[in-house]
Parts: C-alpha cells; structure tokens; sequence
C-alpha cells in the first residue's frame, strides 16, 4: 500500500530542519496509517531500502513498530499503542495531577449522560435507531462518536494521572513495595 501523496507531503513537512535517515524513517512509519514494506518507507524517508529495512528492525525492537510477515517481503506498520503511550506521556506532562482528576471526572459526568440517554453502558451497544428520541439520526451517530471519544479521553488521561502521581510509573510504588514485601517475607 503506497500512501498518498497527502500522506507523503505531510510527514515530509513535520521533518523540520536537519533529520538525518533514521529519524526521516521514524517519522514515516509512524506518519503511514497502514502497513507497508520497507521499500515504500525508503521512498518517503528519501533514503535507501536497507537502510529503511535497517531502521525499521530497530524501531520495531524498541517497540515502535510492529512486523508482520504475511507474506515475504516483511510488512511494517506503526505500533499504535506506542503512540497512546507517548500522548499519556505529554497529557502527564502537560497537567497537573489535580487537572487531571478533574477532567477524568468532567469526562465521567458526560459519559453518565449519554448512558442514560441510550440507556446502556457504552457506546457499542447504541443504537441510532431510537423510537423514544427526539432527536435525528445523524445528530445520534454524532452522539455515539463522540461517547468514543470520551471513552478514549477517560482512559488516556486516567493513565496520565497515574503516571504523574506514581512518579512516571502506571504501577503504584506502594504496590510494588508491599508486593516486594509479600515475595521477601515469603521466601525467608
């Protein structure tokens, strides 16, 4: 799958100054939306194909990219949860802990809402196909968009609350002390 032209001039616009091959890779990967062989990230990146095939193994051990091999020659594609995890990070960065429970619980009360408009726990099981609403259908499609949206919201920032308050870590450095104490008072 080559990506659009679009695609293309977009990621080349976010290269900024200096970039040299790897990072052009980097940027290609993660700007490409589908997946792809490396030939067709050397074409973007402008560089050669092993090396775009050389950057990518790397990226895809620092977990950045995945590799599937459907079929020879390998196919790389963007991991998306690494680019949840660095928007957590940011969020986590970007709010204070306090910011962000309030958020989380503002995100909360509109989820609440929406439940009790449809009348069920999320948006999957919605139906825009409401006798009881006033409301037109696109204006109910929109609704159950946006509830994913929110969804999304809640856990991101959820996350981002937790890494901020854990000291940069999702696991609570209580837990892992007591756990850590569980393990010790067991082996003596």
């Amino acid at each position: 799958m080559n990506p659009s032209e679009d695609i293309v001039t977009d990621i080349r616009d976010s290269w900024g100054g200096e970039n040299d091959a790897f990072g052009r890779v980097y940027e290609a990967i993660l700007g490409i939306p589908g997946p792809v062989r490396h030939h067709e990230v050397s074409e973007v990146a402008k560089c050669a194909p092993n090396t775009a095939k050389k950057h990518l193994k790397r990226l895809t051990q620092m977990g950045i990219v995945e590799c599937h091999n459907p079929e020879n020659p390998l196919m790389f594609r963007r991991n998306d949860a690494y680019l949840e995890w660095r928007e957590v990070t940011q969020i986590a960065e970007d709010h204070s802990v306090q910011d962000l429970a309030e958020r989380v619980r503002d995100l909360e009360a509109k989820e609440a809402d929406l439940k009790e408009e449809f009348g069920v726990e999320g948006p999957d099981s919605a139906s825009v196909y409401r006798s009881d609403s006033d409301r037109p259908t696109h204006e109910l499609m929109q609704a159950i968009g946006t509830w994913n949206g929110i969804q999304r919201d809640i856990r991101l920032y959820e996350a981002a609350r937790q890494l901020q308050q854990n000291d940069g870590r999702l696991i609570s450095a209580f837990v892992e002390t007591h756990t850590n104490d569980h393990v010790s008072s067991e082996s003596q």
